[in-house]
């Protein structure tokens, strides 16, 4: 068999591993700075969160480097409308975001999407003393229903005829309905509990068990910056599930949150 000149098999090296450069890209992700807890928040200028762990974890297996943007939600939209990253986490779907952001295939019928990063449920929060049960009838909740600006749950409800307050953020929220007295405030039952755990809210606040919605939220492209291929897109959607669909790891990642104070 005939050798390979030395200068050939150096070339040949070489380029094997150029195309190992050229395929590691790095995307910049805008995530929500508000405590959405456990999913999403700034802690020490930093991203954290169930979302973001995953997300860090699926592009880190993938061979991409990673450089996350916490900003206000409404940013985080018009930034990614305007082309300036390449991905939000996380965001459930709705119809006015797709004409800007790429979701999975199924993210506009499926109830519980393949290629979420997690199923998030709503609850309702109440003050302690308030004599009221959520029983499933949304119009029937207590005035103010009060949701962070941008949340696509304020949308659903009112779409459904219910007048919602828009307050900037979960803790002006729930600082609202404490110091009000009344009302109702929708958010996930694990940001629910933790705020139901801090001193300041420590039985002030009442969390109604049944849920009012549930929603998949996902990692989604921007489609006015065209960086991320679409062979990329769904390699980064199937190895999000592969990890979303291990017991162990999702354990762990809960577990890294289950006892913050």
């Amino acid at each position: 068999m005939s050798k390979l000149p030395f200068f050939t098999m150096t070339c040949i090296v070489v380029s094997v591993m150029m195309v190992g450069v050229c395929q590691a890209q790095l995307i910049k992700i805008t995530t929500d700075q508000a405590f959405w807890y456990p999913f999403t928040f700034v802690e020490n200028g930093q991203p954290r969160g169930i979302h973001i762990d995953l997300v860090k974890k699926a592009l880190t297996n993938l061979d991409h480097e990673i450089k996350f943007f916490p900003k206000p939600w409404k940013r985080c939209l018009q930034d990614a409308k305007d082309g300036k990253y390449d991905a939000v986490v996380s965001a459930s779907y709705k119809v006015e975001r797709a004409k800007y952001l790429i979701y999975p295939t199924d993210a506009a019928v499926a109830k519980k999407s393949q290629w979420r990063i997690t199923q998030v449920e709503y609850i309702v929060i109440t003050n302690a003393g308030l004599d009221y049960r959520f029983n499933g009838d949304i119009k029937a909740l207590p005035h103010p229903v009060r949701t962070p600006i941008g949340y696509s749950i304020a949308d659903d409800l009112m779409s459904a005829g219910v007048k919602v307050f828009q307050a900037p953020d979960i803790t002006d929220c729930v600082t609202q309905l404490v110091k009000s007295g009344r009302g109702s405030f929708v958010t996930p039952p694990q940001n629910a509990a933790h705020l139901q755990n801090l001193s300041q809210y420590k039985d002030k606040l009442l969390i109604h068990p049944r849920p009012l919605k549930s929603k998949s939220y996902y990692m989604v492209f921007s489609a006015n910056r065209g960086q991320i291929s679409p062979k990329t897109r769904q390699q980064i959607w199937n190895e999000i599930e592969r990890l979303r669909d291990n017991a162990a790891y999702m354990t762990m990642l809960f577990n890294n949150y289950s006892g913050k104070k």
